[in-house]
């Protein structure tokens, strides 16, 4: 399982969280918005992604980045499951 933060400006917010449940290079699993301070809101994404593929969590890290409306995403947690 991965789980990404993603930041995007908070007008953006509704369309990036339906973007992200739409990321086909892995299987969804949650998703949930937490507030950092001033109005703002982080989106929390965590997929699951086969651990036998090469390149697997590559090609899903590039696809949640090229998501409409994210300004910036990164690799929180990766574990096991």
């Amino acid at each position: 399982m991965v789980i990404f933060k993603v930041f995007c400006d908070p007008e953006n917010l509704d369309a990036v969280d339906k973007r992200l449940r739409e990321v086909k290079e892995g299987a969804f699993r949650d998703l949930k918005r937490e507030p950092i301070g001033f109005g703002i809101e982080v989106i929390r994404v965590g997929y699951v992604v086969p651990d036998k593929v090469d390149g697997a969590m590559t090609k899903l890290e590039d696809a949640v980045k090229k998501v409409e409306g994210v300004n910036e995403a990164e690799v929180e947690m990766a574990t096991l499951i």
